[in-house]
């Protein structure tokens, strides 16, 4: 299998350079799940994780075939150890879609001035390693700019009127798009709809983050289904257990700095 650099501004058809394998560092992988086993064990390791963090909240079986569907549409992303790494050792997930593929969970916000294949609305993120589902995030940079995404939406929990993961998702550079909304496909333990807060991060901040985040990528497959990362998971714990619980928009700009930093050492 062909490895390639890792991808560069511009780099939207995989033109990027063969870059050589540095086992020093590339100690994580990432890869786009495409067989039934593989996809299975995605929702098994789900469910594992929500379990293990006391999550109150399942799927809605009323609409359950729908989401069924909307997984059916969506990449899958694995996060693994190592290259030789089976699929059972999955330790963290997540999954997107662009919004031609599917339509987003929720009616809110409108997105409709933007190019449906341009947009993507993630979901179902896990994690069974601490600052795993972290580093999926930054592991994603990669192929956000290999398609040419140009906004990423998120819809977070709110159980209890918090969301556990604010920091990090602020950090990222997403901002709060509306008022919190039920979620149509997830349900908390009373059977009520679960309230979620929709959030988006798009133009220059969006830039500005893939930049940042897609230098953990060392090389990827020429089939971009493999990426190998970096893994610099202290330094994003460290920045996201900074920041406050509110959304503001932020650069991640200052992201690079924190890399070589003594405090995010």
């Amino acid at each position: 299998m062909t490895q390639r650099g890792p991808p560069r501004a511009g780099d939207f058809g995989g033109t990027t350079t063969a870059g050589a394998k540095d086992r020093r560092t590339v100690i994580m992988e990432l890869r786009v799940l495409t067989t039934p086993i593989e996809r299975g064990i995605f929702l098994t390791q789900l469910d594992k994780a929500r379990v293990r963090r006391g999550s109150i909240f399942r799927e809605n079986g009323r609409f359950q075939s729908i989401n069924r569907q909307r997984l059916d549409c969506s990449r899958l992303y694995g996060l693994f150890e190592n290259d030789a790494a089976p699929a059972s050792a999955m330790i963290a997930g997540i999954a997107l879609h662009d919004l031609r593929s599917f339509p987003q969970s929720c009616t809110e916000p409108d997105l409709s001035h933007l190019p449906p294949d341009r947009v993507v609305e993630c979901s179902d993120h896990w994690s069974l390693s601490k600052g795993a589902g972290m580093l999926v995030w930054a592991g994603l940079a990669a192929p956000m700019r290999l398609l040419g995404v140009e906004a990423i939406l998120a819809y977070l929990s709110m159980g209890d009127g918090v969301c556990a993961h604010a920091g990090f998702y602020e950090l990222m550079g997403f901002v709060a798009t509306g008022p919190v909304i039920p979620h149509p496909y997830v349900e908390n333990g009373r059977g009520e709809k679960l309230p979620v807060q929709p959030v988006v991060v798009q133009g220059e901040t969006l830039v500005n983050g893939i930049e940042v985040l897609s230098k953990a990528c060392t090389e990827y497959s020429d089939d971009a289904r493999v990426f190998h990362l970096k893994n610099f998971i202290r330094p994003l714990v460290r920045l996201a257990s900074a920041r406050a619980t509110p959304f503001r928009a932020v650069t991640l700009a200052n992201f690079e700095d924190s890399r070589t930093s003594p405090a995010a050492a």
